[in-house]
C-alpha cells in the first residue's frame, strides 16, 4: 500500500482528529495552519463560512489531520468497473467518471472559499495577522511584569483590553478604546522610573500594534 506524506506546513488545511470540549471544538473541524510555533507545534485558526476567526489554538501535530483535495502523483492503472453500462470499459466507468469529476469540482470550489477566508483573515489587520499581533502582545506582558507594582497592574489591563479588542473582527473593533488604551501603555513606558530591561522594545511594540491596526502613535515629547 502507497503511503501518503502528511507532513504539516504553514497554510495547510487541517481537521481535528479528536474533541475539544473545552474550546468548543469538534472533531472534525476544519483550520488552517497560521503558525509553526515549535516542532510538532501549531498554531490553527478555525473560521466560519464567511472567513471570521472563531477560534486560535496551538495543537501538537498528533491532533492534527491533514487534508489533501488531489490525488497522489502516481496511482494504480488498474480500473475498479463498478459504472453503470454496457461492456464496453469506457462506457462502464464513464458514470463514475462524471460523479466523481463533479465531486473534485466541488471540494475544489470549497477548498478554494477557505483558502481565500484565510488569506482574508490573515490580511484583515493592515497586513498583520491576528496571530502575528498576539506575539507582540505576549511580548509585551513579558517586559511589563518587570515594572513596578504601582504601574504594572494598571499596565496590565490596558494590555488585556488591547488583546481583547485585537480578537474582534476588524470592524467591530473599538478603536478610540484601543487608542487610549495604547497611549497609556505608551507613556507607561516612558515616564517609569529606574532601568527596565526591554522596556524600548515595548514601547516600539505599542508602536506597532498601532500601525498595524490604522492607528497612528507617537513618543512623548521629550523621549
Amino acid at each position: 500500500m502507497l503511503a501518503t506524506p502528511n507532513k504539516l506546513n504553514l497554510l495547510d488545511i487541517v481537521a481535528l482528529k479528536t474533541p475539544l470540549s473545552e474550546h468548543n471544538l469538534l472533531a472534525g473541524q476544519v483550520g488552517t495552519i497560521v503558525e509553526i510555533l515549535a516542532p510538532e507545534i501549531y498554531e490553527v485558526e478555525f473560521s466560519d463560512d464567511d472567513g471570521q476567526t472563531y477560534a486560535i489554538q496551538a495543537l501538537p501535530a498528533h491532533q492534527l489531520l491533514k487534508l489533501h483535495y488531489k490525488p497522489l502523483k502516481t496511482m494504480s492503472n488498474n480500473i475498479n468497473q463498478f459504472g453503470k453500462g454496457d461492456n464496453v470499459a469506457g462506457d462502464k466507468i464513464q458514470g463514475d467518471k462524471n460523479q466523481n469529476d463533479f465531486k473534485n469540482a466541488t471540494i475544489g470550489f470549497v477548498a478554494q472559499n477557505q483558502a481565500q477566508a484565510t488569506v482574508t483573515n490573515l490580511n484583515q489587520t493592515s497586513g498583520a495577522s491576528v496571530a502575528e499581533l498576539m506575539q507582540i502582545i505576549s511580548t509585551m506582558r513579558q517586559t511589563a511584569a518587570q515594572f513596578p507594582p504601582e504601574t504594572r497592574d494598571d499596565m496590565i489591563i490596558d494590555i488585556d483590553d488591547v488583546e481583547v479588542e485585537i480578537q474582534k473582527p476588524e470592524k467591530e473593533r473599538n478603536l478610540p478604546k484601543l487608542k487610549k488604551r495604547l497611549v497609556a501603555l505608551l507613556t507607561a513606558a516612558t515616564v517609569v522610573a529606574g532601568p527596565i530591561a526591554g522596556m524600548t522594545d515595548f514601547a516600539n511594540n505599542v508602536i506597532e500594534i498601532g500601525n498595524k491596526v490604522g492607528i497612528e502613535l507617537k513618543l512623548p515629547s521629550g523621549k
